[in-house]
This record gives structure tokens, C-alpha cells and sequence, in this order.
């Protein structure tokens, strides 16, 4: 999907979602969850990708999971755009700066429980009877795990809050690939048991412009999604 190209809309608030860089988890298929990978070398790549796709945008906050791997990635995100120089309305040009990366505990990954640090295989060997996850993931946790309808439920809160506060910007949120999918289905009235069609790769920039009736509905467009660098 093409970015449109249009200006934001007054009082729309634009996100930029953005999921993490690889990890050596990632590359071999291994459910991370709440687990702490870092960023591999080809992550670092992806997130420095990310943040040259974001250096002209009008940024002034970035929101991340307090996991190493998206904390890592929005540093990076923070370091590239902080100094560079912008101008205003023909303006002389000026420094742009960026507040400190806030992180939170609510934008981390579904947690997978005792299936964290295993493959798709290995999980099948392992579980089973537990198997209904991957096909009905709202309503079945993996064992010791959450259901992906809970972890939306914090996720989602916890970014419309953010979205609902006064930003005279983009804002960017790092988070994860289950609980951004996650996130857009909820967004966009998708069942979230359809969350597996909504994949989105490590490194990957999408962007919802979301804004608030006076009766607190939400009402979201879809700008951008799951652009990469491949």
C-alpha cells in the first residue's frame, strides 16, 4: 500500500506504527512474547530504514513497548531525526528536537507463556491440546499465556489515551507484529480472529490517522501499511 500523500486533517491525530527490527528469535521462527531479544544486525538495518522514512515527518513523540527490541528500534528512530534541520512556513531553519522515547508496559507483545523461545513445530509437539490459539487467538491463551483479545484490550487503551492528548504532530508507537495486527483489526472493525491475515514484517512502517467524536467514538484511516525495505 502506497502512503497518501495528503496533510493530516485537524484534529486527526496521525500514528506511525511501527513494528521492531528482526531479532535472531525472529529469524528463526521463534515466538518472543514477552521474552527480552535484542535487535540482531539485520534488525538495526531495518530500524535505521524505518527512520530515514521518518526523518521529514512532523514528529514530536515517540511511544514504545519497554521490551529491549522496540526500545532499541525507537532510539534509533529518536537519534536520526533529533539535530537535523527543518523549516517552518519559509522560516529560517532550525534544530529539530524530540522528547525522550516514553515507554510502557502495555504496548508489549502477547504473552506466550510456556511457548516463548519455541517454533511453530516445536509448540505443535509440545501443546497439542492447545492448538485452538492459532485459529481462535481473541478467545484461547497459550498455556500460562494471554489471549490476544486481552492484550489488545491493554495495547489499544493505552494508545488511544496517548492519541487522545494534545500532539501538534505525528506521533510514532513501536510496538510488536501480534499486537499491532492486532491493534488494526480492532481499529478497523475486523474480527480478531482474522489477526494472521494482517501480517506484518519486522521493520515494517504503517500509519493510522485516528480522531474522536464528541461521544468518544473513533473513527480510523488507514495511510499506510506494512512498508518495508525489502
Amino acid at each position: 500500500m502506497t502512503e497518501a500523500k495528503k496533510k493530516t486533517p485537524p484534529g486527526v491525530q496521525r500514528i506511525w506504527l511501527v513494528r521492531h527490527g528482526q531479532t535472531l528469535w525472529t529469524e528463526q521462527k521463534r515466538f518472543c512474547g514477552h521474552s527480552d531479544i535484542p535487535l540482531s544486525t539485520t534488525g538495526r538495518k531495518e530500524a535505521r530504514w524505518v527512520a530515514a522514512q521518518l526523518q521529514t515527518k512532523p514528529l514530536v513523540a515517540i511511544y514504545s513497548s519497554d521490551l529491549l527490541r522496540t526500545r532499541e528500534t525507537a532510539e534509533i528512530i529518536r537519534k536520526k531525526f533529533v539535530g537535523g534541520i527543518h523549516t517552518v512556513n519559509n522560516a529560517d531553519a532550525v534544530e529539530r528536537v524530540l522528547p525522550e522515547v516514553v515507554t510502557s508496559r502495555e504496548l508489549r507483545e502477547i504473552n506466550f507463556g510456556q511457548w516463548e523461545g519455541l517454533t511453530y513445530e516445536e509448540i505443535v509437539k509440545a501443546s497439542p491440546d492447545h492448538l485452538d490459539f492459532f485459529s481462535r487467538p481473541a478467545d484461547v491463551a497459550p498455556p500460562s499465556g494471554e489471549t490476544l483479545a486481552k492484550a489488545v484490550e491493554r495495547a489499544l487503551s493505552t494508545l488511544l489515551t496517548i492519541a487522545e492528548m494534545p500532539h501538534r504532530g505525528d506521533i510514532v508507537a513501536v510496538s510488536h507484529g501480534g499486537i499491532l495486527a492486532g491493534i488494526l483489526c480492532s481499529l478497523l472493525g475486523m474480527p480478531l480472529n482474522n489477526q494472521w491475515q494482517l501480517h506484518i514484517n519486522t521493520g515494517a512502517l504503517s500509519a493510522v490517522d485516528v480522531s474522536f467524536d464528541v461521544s468518544g467514538t473513533v473513527f480510523t484511516s488507514l495511510i499506510l501499511f506494512n512498508k518495508t525495505r525489502r
